[in-house]
């Protein structure tokens, strides 16, 4: 359970050091940077090329591959809808969509299967991320980011000009081609990419716990939306992939389960890094990471024993 520690830790971090004013104000912008160019990028090559050398395409991956991507446009049809009807800004429901849609599927999934389900379901948790939130947060999370972001200088963005240039994209396309041909990083450069995507939670951590703020007149003003996309993400959207898959599909083996408990977990900590990266609202997206990471310990242990009476 180390990984949870370490994200208490970081994000505890972030909020005392932010407190003693060593720290410059905008130290956040600069470690969402590095997290951005740097970090996740090597995640992505590290990651990608590693899964393809070890797994075939088949059906059996599909279930839990798709997770992740009803999961996302789920969330962006929904809270795209809400936010219309009740007029928030794009910012608003951009940030909103982006961190209710896109699970902490690999630093807090991968330990919370082990606790509950063994380590044989974190295979299947690996399937789960890699083919599922990486792909969707480095294609139509970027869509979405594009769609309802906006540039440092306030004009609105060209979504394919972003999708093609984000870093992360970039790299996931070029671990799809090395994939092909192969090619798996060792050496030295499978260490060096290795220890660069190491910073990845550490420091996409600590810039969230920089920047999040608890206070009662925060929690009142983004009560609402923070509510609902908590909702979704914690309840709302497990519950309804359980009816497909297990009601509809008739899915009722190990890796639904996992699957179904990989839906539920908290909201990915790099969301609100990308929220941050196109201007949309950071304090809430902050605040989806803050408050779903530990309330997700306790709802997904709930949901573990519910389907332990279905699966």
């Amino acid at each position: 359970m180390s990984n949870l520690v370490l994200i208490f830790v970081c994000l505890l971090l972030g909020v005392l050091l932010k407190r003693t004013g060593r720290f410059p104000h905008n130290t956040h912008t600069a470690l969402n940077a590095f997290v951005i160019f740097v970090s996740f990028p090597a995640t992505v090559l590290l990651q990608i090329t590693n899964l393809f050398s070890k797994t075939s395409v088949t059906w059996s991956i599909l279930l839990p591959a798709s997770m992740g991507w009803l999961l996302f446009l789920g969330a962006w049809a929904l809270i795209g809808w809400i936010g219309k009807r009740r007029k928030w800004s794009d910012a608003r429901t951009g940030a909103l969509i982006l961190t209710a849609g896109l699970g902490n599927t690999s630093f807090v999934g991968f330990p919370l299967l082990e606790a509950l389900l063994g380590s044989e379901a974190v295979p299947w948790g690996v399937l789960v991320d890699q083919l599922g939130s990486f792909f969707v947060l480095s294609t139509l999370g970027i869509v979405v980011a594009s769609r309802y972001g906006r540039s440092r200088d306030g004009k609105p963005h060209s979504i394919p000009r972003q999708v093609f240039t984000f870093p992360p994209f970039l790299a996931l396309l070029t671990a799809i081609a090395l994939s092909a041909f192969g090619f798996v990083f060792t050496g030295v450069a499978e260490t060096i990419i290795a220890r660069l995507a190491s910073s990845l939670v550490p420091l996409a951590l600590f810039a969230v716990g920089f920047q999040l703020n608890l206070s009662r007149s925060t929690l009142q003003r983004y009560g609402r939306p923070l509510s609902l996309g908590l909702f979704y993400k914690l309840l709302l959207a497990p519950a309804l992939l359980m009816v497909l898959y297990v009601f509809v599909l008739g899915q009722t083996d190990f890796v639904t389960r996992v699957t179904l408990l990989e839906a539920a977990m908290a909201t990915m900590i790099t969301s609100a890094v990308v929220a941050a990266e196109f201007s949309l609202d950071e304090e809430l997206a902050n605040l989806m990471v803050g408050v779903s990471v530990p309330l997700s310990l306790l709802t997904v242990s709930l949901w573990n024993i519910f389907l332990g009476q279905w699966l």
